[in-house]
């Protein structure tokens, strides 16, 4: 088995390669919901700095972070006030946990589906994600009592210690576990989903408990696979945001605008080449024989199997 993971590895982003077209999907409607957000902000704000000297030092040719403080304190409280822009994270939320029944159903057949037929597959997953989604959230708050643990320790120690070195240390090693156990969390909940999609299981506990057994005995494999296209992506995003930030002159909206989008663009890649890796991780290695395993449900876009079945 581990000598199929660089298979699998390079297998996935082909497949997001190959199925580009709901990645392409998904970053149009961020797109969209980023413009609408950033329009509320620019409405906002506009009327003052249009009018302010200090905002073209402080925030047109550069970034200040007491100018952006300011806009959002008292007494306009500029960036607070009214709708606010995450409202709109919140739509992109509820249409990626609608999107995800479909972006996998896609990896798994491998197959190129209509718009109809991707967000009717999607929407047949939609309750048994929205279920796990709150799974997840209880499983979170453990992680967090860690990480609210390993904060109180930190500052005990950096109290009592002369040298600052034993909380650095401290520090550095706590994030790494809470990053740890929040990469497993979530390799966890993939995997259910992979599951759901790839058994048509409609129990949400079952689809967790199979997943918690998948990783378990295969963690090694599992999360060296999960980790590695998570590095990949954290080192494009930062190569990007150095380009940006060092290369591009932030008076030149165009060019700022195209290379923050290449670097959304980039990391949601990286995200759904983690979702193709894990489908065909689990479908090459894990997939029950023929003889073993029950039919599986008809695709909810695939009548003629229906047809047939009866």
């Amino acid at each position: 088995m581990a000598n199929g993971q660089s298979g699998v590895f390079l297998a996935g982003a082909g497949l997001v390669w190959r199925r580009q077209r709901v990645l392409w999907w998904v970053f149009v409607v961020n797109l969209v919901l980023a413009s609408f957000a950033a329009r509320t902000i620019t409405s906002r704000v506009a009327p003052m700095l249009n009018h302010s000297l200090e905002s073209i030092p402080s925030l047109v040719q550069g970034f200040h972070v007491s100018a952006m403080d300011e806009l959002g304190g008292p007494p306009a409280e500029y960036l607070t006030v009214g709708p606010t822009p995450v409202y709109y994270s919140v739509i992109f939320f509820f249409f990626m946990l609608l999107a995800t029944g479909g972006i996998l159903e896609t990896y798994w057949r491998d197959s190129s589906p209509t718009t109809g037929e991707f967000f009717q597959s999607g929407g047949s997953y939609f309750w048994r994600f929205f279920r796990l989604v709150i799974f997840l959230v209880l499983v979170l708050i453990p992680v967090g009592i860690v990480a609210a643990a390993t904060r109180g320790i930190g500052n005990v120690i950096d109290e009592k210690s002369i040298s600052p070195f034993p909380w650095v240390w401290f520090e550095l090693a706590s994030v790494l576990l809470v990053v740890f156990l929040l990469m497993s969390v979530r390799l966890w909940f993939d995997m259910a989903e992979v599951i759901a999609v790839a058994e048509s299981e409609t129990r949400s506990r079952k689809c967790l408990r199979r997943g918690a057994k998948v990783v378990w005995h295969n963690f090694g494999s599992l999360f060296w696979l999960y980790f590695r296209i998570s590095f990949v992506g954290w080192l494009i995003f930062a190569a990007g945001m150095h380009f940006w930030v060092h290369h591009i002159s932030h008076a030149s909206i165009t060019k700022s605008l195209l290379v923050s989008q290449l670097i959304v663009l980039f990391w949601l890649g990286a995200r759904f080449w983690q979702r193709a890796s894990e489908t065909l991780w689990y479908k090459n290695y894990l997939s029950r024989p023929e003889s073993e395993s029950v039919a599986p449900a008809p695709s909810p876009y695939e009548p003629s199997l229906v047809a047939s079945a009866r």
